[in-house]
């Protein structure tokens, strides 16, 4: 039986269902399939895939921050094929943890990973001192659809036919939308904000991803809703059902407010570009402009989509949340 008939019965068997399950039930599938969906040869790359100095930049960053304490443990959450996490342990050795649900993408990570010390949980510990850092989590988290009808809110829910019909929200929601107008609303995200503030003992909470603060989150008509399939952007989240990416923006205010409760203060949040800029990645693009020869070219155009910002250096953005030690429970 197919995935897509799997899912099918499973509706008929429940009755519809929040489009959020629909979208938790379909990325955890996609995720665990044989299929490597990151990287060229998948359906889309990350900025590790493009250039390790990404990772080179995050631990030098990670080294300022470790200065103030006497051990320091980097924990990744959701780590792709672990490109990140290896390239950054070329540079130094933390103690570093990887929380990974998929068990298709832990394999891969384990392979990648085997000369390097690093362990694999399943829910994060509490007493970190470190940092909790990773790079697009969160615009995969399930997001629940909503639509202004009226005076209220209606949730979207997928039938057996994987049609869309509007009910009742499956639990307390508010937004600021205008009549029709559509949001996905992520509050497994704003649940993760609270782990992250009870994990940490002190120390530092990095996010990098793309998406908006709430204004501009808002002023999306049809919500921020994409799917990605062999690199091309998909708007239907029923076609190819578990074999191309589901994805939203982030809605980094609400990690911000989020953090605010759980004893997480903002200390930074900025641009892709502006952040790698203030950590040196211009120097490194002085450095493949001046050898000249092709393979330096080549790492240059990859090395620039990450700052420029047509590509990736407006759209995605970087929050940087810090725990202090007198802030401990």
């Amino acid at each position: 039986m197919c995935f897509a008939d799997h899912l099918r019965r499973k509706i008929q068997q429940k009755g519809p269902i929040p489009f959020s399950d629909y979208m938790e039930e379909v990325v955890r599938h996609y995720y665990s399939s044989e299929r490597n969906p990151i990287g060229i040869e998948g359906d889309f790359y990350t900025a590790p895939d493009l250039d390790p100095i990404l990772a080179e930049l995050l631990a030098k960053q990670f080294e300022e921050m470790a200065r103030a304490f006497e051990s320091f443990t980097l924990v990744e959450l959701g780590a792709g094929k672990g490109v990140l996490a290896r390239d950054v342990l070329r540079h130094r050795r933390f103690p570093y943890m990887i929380l990974e649900r998929s068990p298709g993408m832990r394999r891969r990570q384990a392979e990648l990973l085997k000369e390097y010390d690093v362990t694999w949980i399943e829910e994060l510990p509490n007493g970190i001192t470190g940092c909790i850092f990773s790079n697009e989590f969160f615009d995969a988290l399930p997001v629940h659809r909503v639509v202004r009808r009226g005076r209220v809110l209606k949730e979207i829910y997928v039938t057996e036919d994987f049609e869309e019909i509007e009910a009742d929200l499956q639990e307390p929601i508010e937004a600021p939308l205008a009549e029709g107008q559509f949001a996905d609303i992520n509050l497994e995200a704003r649940s993760w904000i609270r782990r992250i503030g009870e994990s940490l003992d002190a120390g530092y909470h990095l996010a990098i991803d793309y998406g908006y603060l709430r204004d501009e989150y808002y002023a999306q008509p049809r919500g921020t809703l994409m799917c990605y399939w062999r690199h091309q952007a998909v708007e239907d989240p029923y076609l190819r059902i578990g074999e191309q990416d589901i994805t939203a923006h982030v809605n980094f205010s609400d990690l911000m407010e989020e953090g605010t409760a759980a004893s997480l203060d903002t200390v930074r949040f900025t641009t892709q570009m502006d952040y790698l800029i203030g950590l040196g990645i211009l120097n490194e693009v002085e450095r493949l402009a001046s050898a000249g020869d092709a393979v330096s070219l080549q790492r240059l155009l990859k090395v620039k989509k990450l700052i420029l910002p047509g590509s990736m250096g407006e759209r995605f953005k970087v929050l940087i949340q810090a725990k202090r030690r007198d802030e401990r429970k």
